[in-house]
């Protein structure tokens, strides 16, 4: 149980990290900028929108619409509904 609160808060965290990069590339561009998880994706090597072109008909639109949406927002719903999920309780 303990493992699981620790990954949520690692998800947390790592949220709060990308959005915390959006932030500052925001300010040092003077225009809201936001990257998305094909952008993060891209740092790493992985062609996000190759990957979701590439699977199959029922999940390319999901994939498609993970790839357009921010990363940080991913992570931290997973996080959250996890630090939710495995809170301590009394």
């Amino acid at each position: 149980m303990a493992l699981f609160r620790f990954i949520a808060w690692i998800f947390v965290a790592i949220a709060i990290g990308l959005l915390g990069a959006d932030a500052i590339t925001s300010l040092e561009q003077q225009e809201p900028y936001v990257r998305g998880t094909a952008s993060i994706l891209a740092l790493i090597g992985i062609d996000g929108h190759g990957v979701a072109e590439a699977s199959p008909n029922g999940i390319k639109q999901a994939l498609s619409t993970l790839m357009d949406i921010p990363l940080w927002s991913i992570f931290g719903l997973i996080g959250i509904v996890l630090t939710l999920i495995f809170r301590p309780i009394d």
